[in-house]
């Protein structure tokens, strides 16, 4: 009786957990290590509503440039920390797509804070978490990484810098 109470903890423990919201993942500051093209695993492709309601936003497809997929919510104070820095990033790097996806948000909230941001790069709308259950995204902000086949490069959990997107997509082109 007691390992089935501990197998059925472990299995609402990761349903549970992105419910949680702002700061369940761990800190920002460690680089993780970028997976090696050999043991990298191909990334759900998924199609996602468009934040702006006009059209849909490709998430893990292939692409000719590696992708930046940023997790993130308008009341997510660490979220909103970081977003100018996603910006900056996107603005400074045309050879990596970046892609924002919000989850665990009201679309009305999200569209006010990436206009407040000035957000110009392609931005979803998570509503029924299937981005977010795809890439078991535990906690906000995650950032995930992808290569130019749609293949699981790096997650980030936790608040990350446009220094950090670079030191990660370095580390990606030069890999490849």
């Amino acid at each position: 009786m007691r390992l089935t109470t501990i197998i059925i903890a472990l299995c609402l423990v990761p349903a549970l957990v992105p419910l949680a919201g702002c700061g369940a993942s761990s800190a920002g500051g460690t680089d993780p290590a970028i997976v090696a093209p050999a043991s990298r695993e191909a990334a759900a492709n998924l199609s996602v509503p468009a934040l702006s309601g006009a059209g849909r936003i490709a998430v893990g497809a292939p692409t000719a440039r590696p992708t930046v997929v940023n997790m993130w919510a308008s009341w997510c104070g660490p979220c909103r920390e970081e977003m100018p820095a996603v910006q900056r990033f996107a603005s400074t790097h045309p050879d990596v797509r970046v892609v924002g996806v919000a989850v665990n948000d009201q679309i009305d909230d999200a569209r006010a804070f990436a206009k407040e941001v000035g957000v110009q790069f392609p931005l979803a709308f998570d509503a029924d978490h299937q981005v977010a259950d795809a890439y078991a995204v535990s906690g906000l902000p995650t950032t995930i990484v992808l290569d130019r086949e749609g293949r699981l490069a790096a997650t980030w959990p936790g608040p990350v810098t446009d220094a950090d997107l670079t030191r990660l997509t370095s580390a990606l082109a030069a890999r490849d």
